[in-house]
This record gives structure tokens, sequence and C-alpha cells, in this order.
């Protein structure tokens, strides 16, 4: 095959949620934008989510949930959530009312993610392009300077563009076992992967070669607990995630605590990943049952007993009268039942304010453990995003190890790492801002900030 070549004013590899936004916001302000994407199709794992854009609704609530995170970049997302559900109302796709308790403490509301990405791409390819199935991306440089891309067209031609910026949104790496054995750690890359498979550390190998520094927070990721044993595949990420373990309690096979639940189905998740066997139980009464796990997660969220749905599909389940025979069933599954019993007996002695040392702190609402019939569920770890990658400032430029800019380089979305921790607030919300301030970045004078 031959070559070309070609100018534009940005290029953006990855057209996900991150990669789209920045698209939209050069398309606004008068570019002419290439996308590459490796894909047959728009959307990235966006394309699998609930569609729902959120985060903390203000910095203090930000600072109480994320202490950890990069203050710079989660004050962003904080500032410019208006801003970007505004772009995303002004493509006239549907956006359902705002809620305040998204998690009990976020603000939210559900957008219809493939009619916007669609609305999104016919704008883009109106005065732009969008090239699918794209290989071997590789940054030019000039003078020091991210100047444009070389790449494999989906035609099998060598393509070069130039352009005065270069987004990277191509998803995160959580796609490729290496790079999560080496970058989130021993284990994570036999962990299941609840997202695109295309996401495979692309734009971090990218930028690496391009003089980027990581950022913070490599070892920790987004993802939520899902039934055991299973096949972890698209038609069971929204379905059987387990939301409402943040009610329940968590042990894992030594029959012991290992996280405060109430943080979160996400922590859990995290934290599930260094147990024996990276499997866990999830215990629960039938309060929690009735008030919890058979309530609507969210707004327009699924209702359905995920309990009796994981049963139906294979995975180690038990339902019984007692709490003792319950731990009998569980002792069935490798767990060290008379360390389960002693977990069971301690925790439901903290709860009624007993001085008892706990494996794990007490949640500030503990589950009640009094209502038959009582239930169990294996569970298993999974992966969605990564919260590290390259380090970036407020402003999407890349930096490098000493904290100054890579010239010319902007990224969003999951490959932008440094912004959230341990627990999560916000995924889609995290793309949009931080794509359409690259794209600011890249092409106004006053776009960093």
């Amino acid at each position: 095959m031959g070559s070309t070549s070609d100018q534009f004013d940005l290029i953006v590899v990855g057209a996900g949620a991150g990669g789209l936004a920045a698209a939209n916001r050069a398309v606004n302000l008068g570019a002419r934008v290439l996308v590459l994407e490796k894909s047959g199709a728009v959307g990235g794992s966006a394309m699998l989510s609930a569609g729902i854009l959120w985060t903390a609704p203000d910095l203090e609530v930000l600072r109480r949930i994320q202490p950890n995170g990069d203050a710079e970049l989660g004050a962003a997302v904080v500032r410019d959530y208006d801003l970007v559900k505004s772009d995303v109302e002004k493509t006239g796709v549907a956006v359902s009312e705002e809620w305040h308790d998204h998690l009990e403490w976020g603000r939210a509301c559900k957008i219809d993610i493939p009619a916007l990405f669609g609305a999104w791409q016919r704008k883009i390819e109106g005065s732009g392009r969008i090239d699918f199935e794209v290989a071997d991306v590789e940054l030019l440089t000039a003078s020091r300077r991210v100047v444009g891309v070389r790449y494999t067209a989906g035609d099998g031609a060598t393509v070069e563009a130039s352009a005065q910026g270069v987004v990277l949104a191509t998803g995160g790496f959580q796609g490729d076992p290496e790079l999560r054995a080496q970058l989130i750690g021993p284990g994570a890359d036999e962990v299941a992967v609840r997202s695109n498979p295309h996401s495979v550390g692309d734009g971090f190998r990218l930028g690496k070669r391009a003089g980027a520094g990581a950022s913070t927070h490599l070892s920790r990721f987004y993802g939520h607990t899902l039934p055991s044993p299973v096949p972890v595949t698209a038609e069971v990420f929204l379905r059987l995630t387990l939301y409402f373990s943040a009610y329940g309690i968590a042990v894992n096979r030594e029959g012991r605590r290992f996280t405060d639940e109430s943080l979160g189905d996400e922590v859990t998740n995290q934290r599930l990943l260094g147990q024996t066997g990276q499997r866990g139980v999830l215990i629960w009464d039938d309060s929690v049952q009735r008030e919890r796990a058979l309530a609507e997660p969210y707004p327009s969220g699924m209702v359905l007993d995920r309990h009796g749905e994981a049963k139906k599909i294979g995975a180690r389940t038990a339902e019984t009268d007692t709490l003792e025979e319950l731990v009998e069933t569980i002792g069935g599954w490798g767990v060290d039942g008379a360390a389960l019993a002693r977990t069971l007996d301690e925790y439901r002695r903290a709860a009624d304010g007993e001085p008892v040392a706990l494996d794990a702190p007490l949640p500030e609402r503990p589950s009640p453990l009094a209502r038959g019939p009582f239930r169990a569920l294996e569970i298993q770890p999974c992966m969605t995003i990564p919260f590290g990658g390259l380090r970036v400032d407020a402003s999407s430029r890349v930096l490098d190890r000493d904290g100054a800019p890579v010239a010319g380089l902007y990224a969003a979305g999951a490959d932008a790492g440094g912004a959230q921790d341990l627990r999560y607030v916000g995924g889609i919300v995290f793309g949009f801002v931080f794509g359409r301030r690259a794209a600011d970045a890249a092409l106004t004078a006053d776009g960093e900030r």
C-alpha cells in the first residue's frame, strides 16, 4: 500500500468518551479534527456503561470521599460538571432529571450514550475525519514537540497527519495483562476485565515513548464485584453488578473481613484482588435483601434478584434459615468455617457496642444480620478502568517526570491518571471534562488553566 499525508488542527487517538469529547469541543472551536480508532466503532468502554454522568457535588464532599486524589484534577471535574452536562444537552439527546444521592452523596444524571456518541460522530465527520481499524500508531516529533502521527489505516496504507496538538484517549491499560501486573501489582494479570477489549495501554505506551511521566495511584482501579465462578462478559457487566455489597459483610477464604464494606463495592472489589485466590464471600440478611439488594440501584437502574440470577448461571450461592446453616454451607466452598463463625459473632457484638477488635473497621451502619433467610454469594474482582495513567495537569497537558509539559501532547479519560485513588467519584465525567480541556489547551491561547 502507498502512503498519504494530511493536515489537521487536532488529532485525537481513541474514540471513546474522552476522545469524542475532545473532538466535539475542537469542532465547536472551528477546528478540523482527525480521530483514530483501532476498533470498528466509536464508544469505547462508555458504551458498556449505565450512562451515568456523575461526581461529587462540591469540593468538600470530594475531599472527604477522595482525600488522596490529585486535588487540582478533582476540582476541575467538580467545577466543569455543569459545563459538560450542557455540552450533552446541546446535542438534543435524552438527559434525565438530576438526582443528588448517587452512592448516597453524588450528583448524577443519566444520558443516552449511544445517541450522544452518534451525534458527536456525525458532527466530527462533518468537517473532519474518523479513521477506524487503525494500527501501528506512532507520535511524530520535531524540535522536542509532538507534531502529528503516523499510522496504518484500515486499508493497509501508511498515513502521516500533522496538527498543533495530539490528544491520547485510548481508554486505559486494563486490557493488557502485562501492564496490569506491572503497574497494579501481583495477581492483577489474572483479574477479569469488565470493559471493552481494545484498551490495552496504547496511549500509555505512546506517551511514555514521547517522554511522559506516570501519574500517582497506578495500583488503584475501578470495577465492581461480580458473582463467582462465572465468566465475565458484557452480558453480566451491569446485570449482575453487586451494587448493594456496601450493606453486607465481605469475608475472604480465611473467614475474615478485609475491608470496611460501607466504603463501597468498588473498594471491596480492589481489596478482593489481594485475598487468597482473589475470591471472597458476600453475606447479608433478609432485611438487606428486601431494602437494598432488590431495590433500584439508581434511577432507571435494573431491578432484579441478583442472588437468584447468579444461582441460575452457576455461581456459588446459599440461602438458609439460620446463620449457623449458612456458615456450614460456606465452609464447603473452601472457607474456614470456624473462623467465619467467629468473624460473624464478633461483628454482631461490635455492632451492639461491645469493645471487640475486628479485622476491618466496623461500618458506620453495620449490616444487621438479624433476619432470615440469610444469603451468601461467592464474589470475584473485576476491572473496568485504572486510576493511574499518564501524568497530566488540569489543562490535560501531558507532563514529564519533572512536571514539565510534553509540548503538543495531551491526555484524557483513563489515559490521564492520578485524579482518583481508592474510592470512585465518576468515570464518564472525567473523559468529558479532560477531553474538553485538552481541546481548549491545544487550540486556544488561554486554554491552559
